[in-house]
């Protein structure tokens, strides 16, 4: 007898950046399972952007004062930790604010750019008087749940882009990477037939705007899946793993290159663009050029740095995992611009038959 499973997951907003999911029906114990499961992974391993260290002109620790601002610094520090960012690169960016007064300053006002994001631009971090003048620089990083300040200046103090001898200028400051402000689900009986002992799994969660609902649980999803593929039968894999290499004597290129790019967790402006001009696989994507692709209509910065950072995390990912490393050895990195012989339909409808005859 096979294990009962929701036909379809029911989603609603119950806000603007909130979400209510509905799973069932579902075997009784598997509620609490699934929800506890996307609940922690929701809060603790979602990546966010956050600001890691400020750096006032005229201050040198958070305890000071500056001179016609209501607040201490000890209150712009805190206005800083709380701003929500979303960061669309993976590399340090560093960001200006300067304002002079009388005004309230607002994140609206900091000088950003193409990979960094304010979601709440009437976020308040100080007020100025009419003879008060506020200079600051503010680094911000992406990562995942919570790091105290000791941790994040003993992480990324050292790789400060600043002169070493002066790095006690930047304040180092308590970081909240998570995406998500808060989950709660809760479980209930639901009838299937004359059964009434089934599980209705209903999951409530609330973004701070820096990611959509519908992407948070989709990445809080294939996080688990890909934990949980660890613990698939093992005979299976290593079966699996042979024919595979059996394969891979013939090809005459790298089988990640027969990856659809809709499995990857690209935005959706990006998976548009690259569909939109028939471009599939990761093997149809890396043949193409930045400027082929810059071409692409509505596809701009944010996209090109979108695929830029797909193919380094392919690359590491085959680079340091032992045993696909020497697949990275064999075939060389991923990068635009590839010449890949041989790449036509009937070659590649032919390797996903046999792939998926395995």
């Amino acid at each position: 007898m096979s294990i009962i499973k929701p036909e379809k997951l029911i989603t609603s907003h119950i806000g603007k950046r909130a979400m209510q999911c509905i799973a069932e029906p579902l075997e009784r114990g598997f509620g609490v399972t699934l929800g506890n499961a996307l609940r922690r992974v929701l809060l603790s391993s979602l990546q966010g952007g956050a600001v890691t260290f400020l750096k006032i002109n005229g201050i040198n620790h958070e305890f000071q004062s500056l001179h016609g601002v209501k607040e201490d610094v000890t209150d712009i520090v805190l206005n800083v930790k709380t701003m929500v960012i979303k960061m669309l690169s993976p590399k340090r960016q560093t960001l200006r604010l300067q304002a002079e007064g009388p005004c309230v300053v607002t994140a609206g006002m900091i000088e950003t750019n193409e990979f960094v994001e304010i979601i709440d631009p009437d976020h308040v971090i100080c007020t100025l008087d009419a003879s008060a003048s506020i200079d600051m620089e503010l680094v911000c990083e992406i990562g995942r749940g919570y790091l105290p300040a000791v941790t994040i200046r003993e992480k990324f103090g050292d790789n400060l882009p600043f002169a070493r001898g002066h790095t006690m200028e930047y304040i180092a400051l308590d970081a909240l990477f998570s995406p998500i402000k808060s989950v709660f689900y809760k479980v209930e009986n639901t009838r299937v037939g004359q059964r009434t002992d089934y599980d209705k799994l209903i999951l409530n969660f609330e973004t701070n705007g820096a990611v959509s609902c519908e992407d948070a649980l989709s990445l809080a999803a294939k996080i688990l899946q890909e934990q949980f593929s660890l613990f698939l039968v093992r005979n299976a894999q290593e079966h699996k793993v042979t024919d595979d290499d059996e394969e891979r004597d013939d090809m005459k290129f790298n089988p990640v290159l027969l990856k659809k790019l809709s499995s990857f967790d690209l935005s959706v402006r990006a998976k548009n663009c690259l569909s939109g001009d028939n471009i599939v696989y990761i093997g149809d994507l890396v043949q193409k050029t930045e400027p082929e692709l810059m071409k692409l209509p509505n596809f701009g910065k944010k996209s090109l740095h979108e695929i830029l950072q797909l193919l380094d995390n392919l690359n590491r990912e085959y680079k340091e995992d032992k045993s696909k490393a020497a697949r990275y050895a064999q075939f060389g990195p991923l990068t635009l611009g590839m010449k890949i012989d041989d790449w036509n339909k009937e070659v590649i409808d032919k390797l996903i038959r046999k792939s998926n005859s395995i």
